[in-house]
């Protein structure tokens, strides 16, 4: 099965803020519609996520923190099975920063506890 592939300038060219009170194109909202269904299908079809940053102006840490960590953080899956299938591109070297980031939030994540 081919992966699944996700633009995020498609959602917005200028994703930022970690929830609603910081604007429309933020963390949660990406995570909560886009991000999260899309990690639990490729779980599900033993698949890899590709997300693509080209074509975004601006990204704020708190975005990143929010959709990728929140992924951890909210119980979507393992932190292991999502550096295992989540892939970032391009694999260029203007957007390695950004692939580092998210994996650091990813991997400082802890999952939340009821």
């Amino acid at each position: 099965m081919d992966d699944i592939m996700l633009r995020l300038a498609d959602f917005s060219r200028f994703p930022s803020g970690r929830d609603d009170t910081d604007g429309t194109y933020n963390g949660k909202r990406y995570r909560e519609e886009i991000l999260a269904p899309a990690i639990k299908l490729a779980i599900k079809n033993n698949q890899n996520v590709k997300v693509s940053l080209e074509d975004v102006l601006n990204f704020g840490s708190s975005f990143f923190e929010e959709a990728f960590g929140g992924l951890v953080r909210k119980n979507i899956a393992k932190k292991e099975k999502i550096l295992d299938i989540l892939k970032i591109e391009p694999d260029t070297t203007p957007y390695e920063r950004y692939r580092s980031v998210i994996i650091k939030h990813i991997k400082n994540a802890k999952p939340e506890t009821c």
